[in-house]
């Protein structure tokens, strides 16, 4: 059974002056500082003062998961199926009502820069899968998955990732074109449109997030219409190595990301588990990369809660502290103590 112990935000003096006011001697704080570092010597959580002298009872916590073990036992997302609405209303599974916070969240306007980096990225992928497919038919080599993703794109799915980038230029990260406004752009057929876009969303050049209208009126009531999806763009590192526009990040935007993708995998992390299986991403890379950033949080707060309770007159961090009761050795000082 794991408690959890919570350390009061004292300095050094103030710890032992509060004790000895409250009627705790001078040896049973004396023999708590000795207790605190043996703890520390044996390298288990350091418990607080006031426990350790039985002014304050541990709280039971069984919920001690650290942040990388809930990322990484979040199942993936289903296959996304038609079903019907509470309204009955034909709406597919996993939609997001607009103008809620998670349509807003997933929409992500492009900087000028990088909307060009997609267009070049483009156009060598699709020099680049022409080239594959050549060698493939000549047996010279087998492909990999990542190389017959390429294979897979066409003149048809650079032509949409242009119009869209331009759709969504002028609209600043809102791109929700329907399938007819797309094939009215490029004159392609619909089932042409749906192959060229899961060939983007394969490579991971596009994603998209799908989106239902919510009305209620005296006549008809309440009721729920699918509408267009709403489309985001980004450039996968590994694309970005093979068609040669990798560029090194600097020092200090490295740091920045690694601190965003920490936080991100700390929030993920206390979101139900409903909300975070469809927050996770459903690449094997993005999600492997906030695993890792949830581990790094993991580490940093486990060292912070091995730290003294009181150190040079500082006051500690407010950190939980986790006692195994039997398994330490190391018994309670006052009414909790063991035998």
């Amino acid at each position: 059974m794991e408690l959890t112990l919570q350390s009061p935000a004292r300095p050094a003096g103030s710890v032992i002056e509060a004790l000895q006011a409250e009627g705790v001697s001078y040896d049973d704080i004396r023999m708590g500082l000795d207790l605190q570092e043996v703890q520390r010597k044996a390298g288990v959580p350091v418990l607080p003062l006031r426990v350790i002298c039985g002014l304050d009872a541990p709280q039971r916590r069984n919920n001690q998961i650290g942040n990388a073990r809930v990322l990484a036992g979040t199942p993936k997302p289903r296959g996304r199926k038609g079903g019907l609405h509470i309204t009955r209303n034909e709406v597919w599974a996993n939609s997001v009502r607009t103008g809620s916070d998670e349509e807003a969240e997933f929409a992500s306007p492009l900087t000028q820069r990088m909307r060009a980096r997609l267009v070049i990225a483009g156009k060598r992928v699709l020099k680049l899968g022409r080239k594959l497919a050549c060698e493939a038919r000549a047996g010279e080599r087998a492909l990999t998955d990542r190389e017959m993703k390429l294979v897979c794109y066409t003149p048809s799915c650079q032509q949409i990732l242009i119009e869209l980038l331009d759709n969504e230029k002028f609209r600043k990260g809102w791109c929700i074109p329907a399938y007819e406004t797309i094939m009215g752009w490029t004159g392609l057929s619909r089932s042409t449109i749906y192959r060229s876009l899961r060939t983007l969303a394969d490579i991971g050049m596009i994603e998209w997030i799908r989106r239902f209208i919510y009305t209620q009126d005296k006549d008809v009531g309440a009721r729920s219409t699918q509408t267009s999806n709403l489309y985001r763009f980004r450039l996968p590192d590994w694309l970005e190595k093979l068609v040669g526009l990798h560029t090194p990040l600097p020092a200090d935007e490295e740091d920045r990301r690694s601190q965003a993708a920490e936080e991100h995998a700390a929030m993920l992390a206390t979101l139900p588990a409903a909300e975070r299986r469809r927050a996770l991403p459903a690449d094997e890379v993005d999600r492997a990369r906030l695993v890792a950033a949830g581990l790094r949080v993991d580490l940093r707060l486990a060292a912070e809660r091995k730290a003294r309770e009181c150190h040079d007159g500082l006051p500690p961090l407010i950190k939980d502290y986790i006692y195994k009761n039997g398994k330490s050795g190391i018994g309670l000082v006052g009414r909790y103590a063991l035998p």
